[in-house]
């Protein structure tokens, strides 16, 4: 079958028109629709994460062990436990995120115009 016979048989089909706005809702929902840069749900994974990790590194320093308690004395002396460098590195954190997830590209316009 060549190309011009195809484009026959597609033309001869009983085909139906589509809706009127078919093509503003499909833009609308592709290609003007904003792109985020995590998932809804990817920041409270990797924020529950965090604060697990978070409460393990201060339960290690408290727990007592020769190994941890070397460790925690490392990080108690170089001030990396304290609550106010956890809390600057829980906000830093989160900062980073609410800043990478919006979406500040301007959505395109639409012009639509009606000829007679």
């Amino acid at each position: 079958m060549t190309d011009d016979e195809l484009e026959r048989a597609l033309l001869a089909l009983p085909l139906e028109l589509p809706p009127a706005d078919l093509r503003p809702r499909i833009l609308a929902a592709t290609v003007l629709a904003g792109q985020r840069a995590f998932r809804p749900w990817e920041p409270w994974l990797i924020g529950t994460l965090m604060a697990l990790a978070a409460w393990l590194c201060i339960d290690l320093v408290h727990a007592g062990t020769p190994a941890v308690a070397a460790l925690g004395a490392f990080l108690v002396s170089s001030g990396l436990a304290t609550p106010a460098a956890l809390v600057w590195l829980a906000l830093g954190a989160s900062a980073a995120l609410w800043i990478s997830n919006p979406v500040f590209m301007p959505r395109p316009r639409i012009l639509v115009t009606k000829r007679s």
